[in-house]
């Protein structure tokens, strides 16, 4: 539950900026959020604790429990592509930001 707090108070701190956003860029970072909550709730260890607006993730572990960092990391990459695939498969525009390798940081 303390992750889906800190998922929805980082959402709301990103509210004012996200009226700036253009589609792309709202679009973009949508997906990365979404990828990074199901990552999260398959690595129980790691906790999300911020997600910019080039897809790239801060996430802390649990004591010395960082042995699923590749994981996650694979599952937060592999997620965003295949929401990426989702969308050339309906036909839409892939905004730049989701073809690049995002970067995943343990602190």
């Amino acid at each position: 539950m303390r992750t889906a707090h800190g998922i929805l108070a980082g959402l709301a701190l990103l509210g004012a900026g996200c009226v700036s956003m253009t589609p792309e860029q709202r679009l973009s970072h949508d997906i990365f959020l979404d990828a990074a909550g199901h990552c999260e709730s398959r690595y129980h260890t790691l906790h999300v604790d911020q997600v910019d607006l080039d897809g790239n993730v801060k996430v802390h572990a649990d004591a010395d429990s960082r042995g699923e960092i590749r994981q996650f990391t694979a599952c937060y990459r592999d997620t965003i592509k295949d929401r990426v695939d989702s969308l050339k498969k309906s036909g839409k525009t892939v905004p730049d930001l989701l073809t690049k390798e995002p970067d995943v940081e343990l602190d």
